[in-house]
């Protein structure tokens, strides 16, 4: 069999399986904070910016008829100079484009977040649920495994 035939199909199938590899991981890194730093910054949020891989913004979901946007923050990260780490979770909330403000929710384990029509609902191992009504407006506090959690900038 002559195998001179194949060379250039197996060379063609390997640069291009690399290629497609090196893009596919460059296409799954999401952009810092969902896209959102500016919107953030401009909207003067009150919290770290971690942009790293101990970080990350995932869009929840939107609230049906009010528009909210509800988005989870999770992030670690050490000071420049620090020996502690910090970390949290916050519920990012944005209208219209405009940050509105968060919840900072009390420290791990972290609370799973659900949006479902105009309720943003929060759970956490070994505590009660809690359904949060956005119909018209964030709730300006919630009751949230023990804690009082207000929503500010």
């Amino acid at each position: 069999m002559n195998y001179k035939l194949f060379e250039p199909v197996v060379l063609w199938a390997a640069i291009v399986g690399l290629s497609a590899t090196a893009s596919a991981s460059n296409e799954t890194r999401p952009p810092c904070l969902a896209g959102l730093r500016p919107v953030l910054v401009q909207g003067h949020f009150t919290g770290p910016i971690v942009c790293s891989e101990e970080a990350s913004f995932i869009l929840v979901g939107r609230t049906r008829s009010s528009g909210f946007y509800i988005y989870d923050y999770r992030y670690k990260f050490r000071p420049e100079h620090g020996n502690v780490t910090h970390g949290g979770q916050r519920l990012v909330v944005v209208h219209n484009g405009v940050y509105v403000g968060q919840y900072s929710l009390a420290p791990p384990p972290y609370a799973t977040v659900t949006v479902s029509g105009p309720y943003v609902s929060l759970r956490r191992l070994g505590a009660a649920k809690v359904k949060l009504d956005f119909t018209r407006e964030p709730p300006r506090q919630m009751l949230f495994d023990g804690e009082v959690e207000l929503f500010s900038r």
